[in-house]
């Protein structure tokens, strides 16, 4: 099935390296459908190497982050309903019986 001469449309295999060596057997031995979704995400991290700007960036540390989301939402008097907050919490974290499930 592999082609010689200079119109080969596979590589030459002596100049694959051991894990594309096995990629290429690997995906041989699949049906078309998934050879068509490995190639599909072959280009999908193609092209993320291509355009690393697109992948998002954490600008700020987590800690940082939360900081200004509880600030926020303090702005916002997200909270204000909660009259005793260690209670609140006690209540919030009470064991629940799941919905489908027995307790």
């Amino acid at each position: 099935m592999r082609r010689t001469g200079s119109n080969d449309i596979l590589p030459k295999w002596d100049r694959m390296n051991v894990i594309t060596q096995k990629i290429f057997e690997d995906v041989g031995t699949l049906p078309r459908e998934m050879q068509e979704e490995i190639l599909n995400f072959v280009q999908f991290l193609k092209s993320k190497l291509r355009n690393p700007a697109s992948e998002p960036k954490q600008t700020e540390s987590n800690g940082r982050n939360i900081a200004r989301l509880l600030e926020e939402a303090s702005k916002k008097h997200l909270f204000s309903h909660i009259d005793n907050p260690a209670e609140w919490q006690r209540e919030m974290r009470k064991e629940r019986s799941l919905p489908g499930r027995e307790s």
